[in-house]
């Protein structure tokens, strides 16, 4: 049978692949954002959020966020995975108003990045393209038999799960999936099997119980294909954006960390929106990847302007138990 072998879950946001002496280019989008209040915001603000904005923090902070994205690559590529199953959102790349299935697996035998037009761009997204699209395009390689083992054994365990093989006309895979084939998997080009879960778009998104459920499902999926293959899981989003929340951060952190699944599924829904909402993806992996252990790889706080918007930048992999912590484990439960 299939085994999993590593877990990883990673912002990506363009800010996280934009050089800090551009981040003001994400605050002015911000500032120009409709769904923003950003004056209300700025009013409401924690003055301690000023000394955030400074280009010496911001140039400490995109430093670690790309170590941790480097250490990520590294556990990914030293897993040596046949095929990466990747889990993230789509923000009108892939599905459009035609169709927004709540969760749709990718079985085809290869997927399109299809890149967007840089003249198009807004300045902030045009400065972070390297992370989301290989200039040119690129088909990148799809495990469509694991594709199609998911989506039967995921109907069978009642989710009724959209499939598709082929992509709509100029329709490209997101930047949820290019980012982590471009930023970790690098020259790498290992399979992948595309798993999107509606974050954003009311009002079909699932509740984080149901995505916690999903996930659980999704492990036992993955470990019941009879293949001899690695597979890797890897979520792709989060945490809180676009205007920043540590509590929530810290509130899933610890979820994932205890392995709390009262806390992961009881998140409130009313703060998992815009780009929070892609703490979706997060709670599935945990769920999927339940038998390992969760280690935080690194978390900071990106404010980017003085309305206390930013990217809480969350990077975390999941390890093997090992024999002893399992024990121990066992030991605790019954005393």
């Amino acid at each position: 049978m299939a085994k999993i072998v590593a877990g990883i879950a990673t912002v990506h946001s363009p800010h996280v692949s934009t050089l800090p002496e551009q981040w003001d280019l994400h605050a002015q989008r911000d500032r120009n954002n409709p769904d923003i209040d950003f004056e209300g915001l700025a009013r409401a603000a924690r003055p301690e959020i000023h000394a955030e904005l400074a280009s010496e923090v911001y140039r400490n902070k995109y430093d670690r966020c790309n170590r941790a994205i480097d250490e990520l690559s590294s556990a990914l590529l030293e897993a040596k995975p046949d095929v990466v199953v990747i889990i993230g959102d789509d923000q009108h790349e892939m599905f459009l108003n035609d169709c927004i299935p709540a969760f749709a697996i990718f079985r085809g035998e290869e997927i399109l990045d299809i890149p967007e037009d840089l003249a198009t761009m807004d300045p902030s997204i045009r400065a972070a393209d390297w992370a989301r699209h290989v200039r040119g395009g690129e088909a990148y390689p799809c495990d469509a038999e694991l594709g199609r083992h998911l989506t039967a054994q995921l109907s069978q365990a009642d989710f009724d799960v959209a499939q598709l093989s082929r992509q709509g006309e100029g329709r490209g895979i997101g930047h949820a999936f290019s980012f982590i084939r471009i930023r970790l998997m690098r020259e790498h080009l290992i399979p992948m099997v595309p798993i999107f879960v509606n974050c954003f778009y009311p009002p079909n998104q699932p509740t984080p119980g149901r995505c916690y459920a999903f996930g659980k499902a999704l492990g036992r999926a993955i470990e019941s294909w009879d293949s001899n293959k690695r597979v890797a899981i890897a979520a792709s989003g989060g945490l809180s954006h676009f205007v920043i929340d540590e509590t929530l951060d810290y509130q899933v952190i610890r979820g994932l960390i205890e392995k709390r699944a009262d806390i992961l599924t009881q998140l409130p829904v009313e703060k998992l929106v815009s780009g929070t909402s892609e703490i979706r993806n997060w709670i599935v992996a945990a769920a999927a990847l339940e038998a390992f252990d969760m280690e935080l790889v690194d978390y900071t706080a990106a404010y980017r302007s003085a309305a206390g918007t930013g990217c809480g930048m969350g990077f975390a992999r999941w390890n093997a138990v090992s024999a002893s912590a399992e024990k121990g484990r066992l030991q605790s439960s019954i005393a």
